[in-house]
């Protein structure tokens, strides 16, 4: 995800509270707050009291009240998950700590874990015993056989070896002991015809006369612990691990969780006395558990090829052969480029279609507040995609904070192009976490969609106690909750989909379609969006254009039939509908439409443009309502989104101020601008309204939903009073940008600001006649024609050469992987590279590790695509004689079909900054630029440049200094 908040999960501040994202990043390693000595757990069924969570309204920390789940369970106390399977996809679940041990019911909590990443894999090799030793050869590997009455009924003994260093740039040390070099022996042999298990050396002291004999977790749930063995040390964290053994391939899985993301998501899920605390549980603490990792975290938590497909395909197999209502959870996602288009979203669309009964619950993802961020593959139309919301009460008991209501937590991803998220969630929560960490609070909607994962678990297991006969459906689930949420207050459909979950009025919805004996029909939804130049599940219309006078936006519908029997009466049905606005600028041209049997539906939509003249977002909905029914659910929804932006013209000096924006307790307001053609730089200004301002931020998104930059206001600055930015260069992006003002979530009583924001484009006019370096001097020549409406003061400007770059591709067509080796040349101090793949090669992967790894494979730099376009880099030490490893391996996600995909690269050596010489002056030829005046200026270097490789040429920076304001372009080579 990362994982939802990388590919990936990542950590976000916003004022001071640390969102984790969509991806799993591996948790800090410290010492956990609980100590256990215990070495080795067997997760048998206990005859403990069985608990409910009766008292779970105090329990603010992972609040239940927020979604109606505390007294639904206390009116309900067996409605708590049981009966039900969640699966965990994620980094890693470790299921032998405090809350991840037992059901209600005090039942084994955890069926099965899985590895689907690949990282726990090792594969044996025969070995030979000698009294109390094992050989490899004529090398000792492991002692202490005696103590352990081992008898292979075949007389075999094999043997692996986990090696640490494996995981040098990720968890690193297992055992906790100091070192991450050991080796982690492991003794296979079989006890039983056709039956393994196997003896691992956990504290990694070459001694199994202390371990237990494991066989694969799902027969009995066997642990062990990897732990320090040098007790001077104190340290007695741990880390559980399982084992499954395939011995046609002569390989043994170590499952373990070296990241504590998937860990804290199953707690909110399904945990049962959490830290050992009575009652202080999960949302379905009945439900039992299965742990599917598919993320590897020595690249950053990064899903792999097939990874993410194959623990899928294992949940419809559990589905299938369990019986029971199966759940799965996904804290996972990477930026979306094509919404909805990408291959997991397709495949995975592919298969709930024709697994019906399978649920499975995604983060939106952790890009808010802009609008169009929807995570990959979150946006796969059947999966109930999770936005975040903070509930008052963890507001006030987690951040100290006086509100009184819920809201949306900025950081949530939004809606636009694509009709999510589903729901929202609470997004915060105190949950369970590996043993080896400590902190335990954390924020995204890597919390919020295990949290309705919960949800799910809670209602599949009251309506199969209610209805024996109750088969689960996830189209029927997802529209119960959509049905039965509750709106939040200043929301939009965008940030809220159908609003905060409301389990009562869910199970209501459920319990009345399965008494009317049929589940609401199902439909797929299809839209033209000019803004991404595709189809998407709304309409949406970000750029000033829509459809004005006879114009129209046609919504075409199309009824995915799960219950058809195939009949004559079933193909030549008729159904009609009424359709219903729900905003007073949007309208359906037909009043009423129907459809023939399984055929499908086209709505037409018009804009009324004398209600759409004011620049800001308009969102509204059409409902189709079966004819003659009571108008209290809608059979489908069509979404609409209209952006009028601010417009930045002659007219106004391009120039827009907007004043008086109310600051306060997680208001979000949503401005847009168009930044016209030809802009070379932008300047944007937030200042306050009063002399001791509140803080606040200005974040600012692309055209595509993308945030990158950020404007903030803050009370302890030296000129607290205003704030400005100029962008120019590569970083000015083209097309409408949203500018978002907002201030982080606080207390009802805090004192009401405001502030202004002012957005100024300078569309100067400028293109280079020539470049280039000649007998080592560069030298070059430009015009500059002023296109604003008044006059600009030139002043001292220049050109400087910061390095030399390259570009090159290269085209894969089998694997995922590519490397190549570099190193200093001998007088850059960094290195860095840029990637880019085109939009539809992106939509391949499920993830992207991108690494620059020394000569021993450790990382220099270990970092996650979130995007179609990344970076890392690495700084030479002096006189640097190292190899070094670029390393770009993608998570295919079917890898089964043809995919060929192009990287291009930019590869940059850059010069000391501290101690570069290469600035050629620049001497303006007039003090004045009027509008409309062109200007040619010429330069040259006074100082030779270094010689440099073939293939590679001179990169720099052109900064003009017009009006008292700095405008920089990059220097472009061509000639």
């Amino acid at each position: 995800m990362q994982l939802q908040t990388r590919n990936h999960f990542y950590t976000l501040t916003i004022v001071v509270f640390s969102i984790l994202l969509a991806r799993p990043n591996p948790l800090t390693a410290q010492t956990g707050a609980k100590k256990q000595k215990r070495l080795i757990d067997t997760l048998g069924t206990s005859a403990s009291t069985t608990t409910t969570q009766s008292a779970q309204g105090s329990w603010s920390f992972l609040s239940l009240g927020a979604c109606g789940i505390d007294q639904f369970i206390k009116d309900h106390p067996t409605f708590d998950g049981r009966g039900t399977i969640v699966a965990v996809l994620d980094d890693g679940v470790d299921p032998g700590i405090e809350g991840l041990r037992l059901t209600t019911e005090g039942k084994r909590k955890f069926i099965d874990v899985q590895d689907f990443s690949g990282t726990g894999d090792l594969f044996y090799q025969t070995a030979t015993r000698n009294g109390d030793m094992l050989y490899v050869g004529s090398t000792q590997v492991l002692k202490g056989l005696d103590a352990k009455s081992i008898a292979p009924i075949d007389g075999k003994y094999f043997y692996a070896a986990l090696d640490e260093s494996h995981f040098k740039n990720g968890l690193g040390d297992l055992n906790f002991n100091g070192s991450k070099t050991d080796i982690l022996g492991v003794l296979i042999f079989q006890d039983k015809p056709n039956h393994y298990v196997a003896i691992v050396d956990g504290n990694a002291d070459g001694d199994v006369a202390d371990e237990p004999t494991l066989s694969n977790f799902n027969e009995n749930g066997d642990l062990v612990h990897f732990r320090n063995s040098r007790k001077e040390r104190h340290d007695e964290r741990f880390l559980s691990a399982a084992v499954n053994i395939f011995p046609d391939e002569n390989r043994i899985n170590l499952y373990f969780a070296d990241g504590g993301h998937g860990t804290h998501v199953a707690g909110i899920a399904a945990g049962c006395n959490i830290d050992g605390q009575q009652g202080f549980n999960g949302v379905a603490p009945g439900a039992e558990l299965v742990a599917l990792k598919f993320a590897d975290n020595t690249m950053g938590g990064v899903t792999v090829t097939n990874s993410m497909k194959r623990a899928y395909e294992y949940v419809v197999k559990l589905a299938e052969e369990s019986g029971k209502p199966v759940i799965a959870n996904m804290s996972f996602g990477i930026g979306n480029e094509l919404e909805g288009k990408a291959a997991m979203d397709l495949w995975l669309d592919s298969i709930l279609d024709a697994h019906p009964e399978v649920v499975v619950c995604i983060s939106a993802g952790n890009e808010g507040p802009g609008i169009s961020n929807i995570g990959i593959p979150s946006s796969a139309r059947n999966v109930i995609s999770s936005g975040a919301a903070l509930p008052y009460e963890t507001a006030r008991d987690l951040y100290g904070l006086a509100t009184t209501k819920t809201v949306i937590w900025d950081f949530s991803s939004r809606g636009a192009e694509l009709a999510k998220p589903t729901i929202v969630t609470p997004g915060t929560a105190i949950s369970t976490v590996p043993d080896y960490v400590t902190r335990d609070r954390y924020n995204g909607t890597s919390m919020s969609s295990p949290y309705t994962t919960g949800c799910c678990a809670v209602l599949a297991s009251a309506m199969k106690q209610s209805f024996p006969n109750y088969k689960p459906n996830l189209a029927a689930i997802k529209r119960a909750l959509e049905l039965g949420a509750n709106h939040i207050e200043g929301a939009t459909l965008l940030d809220e989909g159908a609003g905060l979950a409301n389990i009562p009025k869910a199970f209501d919805w459920l319990s009345r379609w399965q008494r009317d004996g049929k589940n609401p029909a199902k439909y797929a939804v299809k839209v033209a969006v000019p803004n991404v130049n595709g189809y998407g599940t709304a309409a949406y219309y970000r750029n000033g254009y829509y459809p004005k006078n006879s114009e129209r936006t046609t919504f075409y519908i199309t009824p995915i039939d799960q219950t058809g029997d195939g009949s004559r009466s079933s193909k030549i049905g008729f159904n009609a509908y009424d359709l219903v606005s729900n905003s007073p600028w949007l309208s359906s041209v037909e009043q009423s439409t129907y459809r023939r049997g399984d055929g499908a539906l086209e709505v037409n939509v018009k804009y009324d443009e004398k209600q759409l003249q004011l620049p800001g977002l308009y969102v509204g909905k059409i409902l189709g309502y079966r004819k003659g029914s009571p108008r209290t659910a809608a059979d489908f929804e069509l979404w609409n989104t209209v952006v009028i932006p601010y417009e930045l013209t002659p007219a106004n000096n391009f120039q827009v101020e907007i004043k008086n924006i109310p600051v306060r307790n997680g208001n979000i307001s949503r401005y847009f601008f168009r930044i016209p053609a030809g802009a070379k730089a932008v300047k944007l200004r937030l200042s306050s309204n009063e002399g001791n301002p509140k803080s606040a931020d200005a974040a600012i998104f692309d055209n595509d939903g993308k945030s990158y930059q950020y404007l903030r206001l803050r009370p302890t600055d030296d000129e607290s009073e205003e704030k400005s930015r100029w962008i120019t260069g590569d970083e000015l992006r083209e097309g409408v940008w949203e500018i978002d003002v907002k201030r982080g979530i606080g207390s009802d009583d805090e004192t009401a600001s405001s502030v202004n924001l002012s957005v100024e484009a300078f569309p100067i006019d400028y293109s280079y006649d020539y470049y280039s370096t000649t007998g080592n001097y560069v030298k070059g020549q430009f015009t500059l024609t002023n296109n604003s409406t008044t006059t600009m003061e030139t002043g001292a400007s220049k050109a400087t050469i910061e390095g030399y770059e390259r570009f090159f591709d290269t085209t894969l067509s089998t694997g995922d992987t590519y490397t190549m080796n570099f190193k200093r040349i001998g007088f850059e101090k960094i290195c860095s590279f840029d990637v880019f793949l085109d939009r539809k090669d992106y939509n391949l992967f499920t993830d992207i590790a991108y690494q620059i790894l020394k000569s021993d494979s450790s990382a220099v730099n270990n970092n996650a695509l979130d995007w179609r376009t990344g970076w890392v880099e690495v700084k030479f030490a002096d006189n640097d004689s190292a190899m070094y490893t670029l390393k770009f391996r993608g998570g295919l996600a079917n890898p089964d079909k043809p995919h060929t995909f192009v990287l291009h690269f930019r590869e940059r050596r850059i010069f000391d900054p501290a101690a570069n010489d290469y600035k050629a002056p620049i001497t303006m030829p007039v003090s004045n630029l009027y509008p409309a005046q062109t200007e040619t200026i010429s330069f040259i270097a006074p100082q030779p440049l270094p010689q440099i490789p073939d293939r590679y040429r001179f990169f720099g920076n052109l900064r003009i200094s017009l009006d008292r304001n700095r405008f920089e372009f990059p220097l472009e080579y061509s000639k």
